[in-house]
């Protein structure tokens, strides 16, 4: 039986790349910062309707900020899909202040994007405490001629914006594999609680690892769901 397509998301401050290196089969990465200009809903109905492959119902998989934009998907457009790989995603805030609070602290990470020295955003976002202190990747340094792109995302597909999607993901009926780092507490815990939402679900806590997880265990991990799907 041949693999099925995967549609893949990348998260903040990343890269098509950040798929790709894993290597899995029928994978097809996205590049977000071509569509940042739109919302969440507008993004969900372009990525089912014009970037999902005609007459296919692909599995969709993101991380993170991906991770977001596939889940509302999943909640927009259930039977688009025939499975889920979601990764260190939230599936939103619960009250209108968290989200107003969540929403000006992106839109202050929209403004720094623009106007101070990308070196110097890269370093301040990446000491992130979620993010563990990662340094700043060469992909992420290449990334300066988008910065535009990237500060529109902020503010547009801030965690602010973005509805409480546990109660509309139920119908979603597919099967749905969730991975996050077991040293990443707050996403670990989202992770668990997600198994009240899906009917199909299976949470998958990575050993030693933070909020980033697209690494070679989680392609094994992906790559046997997927083999088994």
């Amino acid at each position: 039986m041949s693999a099925p397509t995967v549609i893949a998301l990348h998260g903040n401050l990343g890269s098509t790349n950040d798929w790709q290196r894993l290597e899995i089969e029928g994978m097809v990465a996205v590049d977000l910062w071509s569509f940042s200009g739109m919302s969440l809903e507008e993004f969900a109905r372009v990525l089912t309707e014009e970037i999902r492959p005609k007459g296919e119902r692909p599995v969709i998989a993101g991380y993170s900020l991906g991770g977001r934009l596939a889940l509302q998907a999943m909640a927009l457009f259930p039977e688009a899909w025939a499975g889920a790989v979601i990764l260190s995603a939230h599936p939103g805030l619960q009250s209108d202040k968290e989200r107003e609070e969540r929403l000006d602290i992106d839109d202050n990470w929209a403004r720094k994007a623009q106007v101070i020295p990308w070196p110097e955003f890269l370093k301040e976002w990446n000491s992130h405490p979620v993010l563990a202190s990662s340094p700043s990747s060469e992909e992420q340094l290449g990334l300066e001629g988008r910065r535009a792109a990237i500060s529109r995302a902020f503010h547009g597909w801030s965690l602010g914006t973005q509805s409480d999607l546990r109660e509309p993901l139920k119908r979603f009926t597919h099967p749905v594999l969730w991975i996050t780092g077991a040293r990443d507490v707050k996403f670990h815990k989202l992770g668990e609680e997600m198994s009240e939402v899906f009917s199909k679900f299976e949470h998958m806590g990575l050993p030693e690892r933070g909020h980033r997880v697209l690494d070679p265990l989680a392609a094994i991990k992906i790559q046997d769901w997927l083999d088994h799907l």
